[in-house]
């Protein structure tokens, strides 16, 4: 799986022609990675686009690709994986967290409620000033793209999803609590 990369995007909202990428967080080679709007730069991101063999994502073709595509100026990944499909051909029907749950792969309690309105309060209350509003983004964005590799794991390549995710991003419950309040 090294060179899998597995990427997961969090937007300002729905719309390609007037949203933005805000956050992109990604596994590849057995590192984490993330990229911040006006913050870091995008050469790590295109640079693991353009050098992986594959591109896995949970609902990637219909959103996370089509905003890399406009926000980062990257061809269409030319081996990209989306699980969702997998996972609707073996029966599992529903989102990444439902599909998730439904074979024993729960979120930890700290973003248990999240979902993508949430990742754009987040967004907007760090642009405000609140520096553990990033932290919990990046976790909750984490998370997704950890879910979505254990999916290709146990969907793909029928083998048992890794139990280790050493995400890096982390916040005490009663900071999340706070935030998500």
């Amino acid at each position: 799986m090294d060179d899998v990369l597995v990427l997961d995007v969090e937007t300002t909202g729905l719309s390609r022609r007037d949203d933005v990428i805000t956050t992109a967080c990604w596994y590849y080679k057995g590192e984490w990675n993330r990229w911040v709007r006006d913050v870091d730069s995008p050469d790590s991101l295109r640079s693991h686009w353009i050098d992986s063999d594959v591109l896995v994502t949970f609902n990637g073709r219909n959103f996370d690709e089509k905003f890399i595509i406009k926000d980062f100026g990257l061809q269409p990944h030319t081996n990209h994986r989306d699980v969702m499909h997998d996972g609707w051909r073996l029966g599992y029907k529903g989102g990444l967290k439902l599909v998730s749950e439904s074979i024993g792969l729960p979120r930890p309690p700290e973003i248990q409620g999240m979902d993508g309105r949430a990742a754009i309060t987040l967004w907007q209350s760090w642009s405000s000033g609140d520096h553990e509003a990033l932290e919990l983004l990046s976790l909750y964005n984490a998370w997704d793209v950890w879910l979505t590799r254990c999916l290709y794991q146990k969907f793909v390549l029928d083998m048992d999803p890794d139990s280790e995710h050493r995400i890096p991003w982390k916040l005490d419950p009663k900071s999340a609590n706070r935030l998500l309040g």
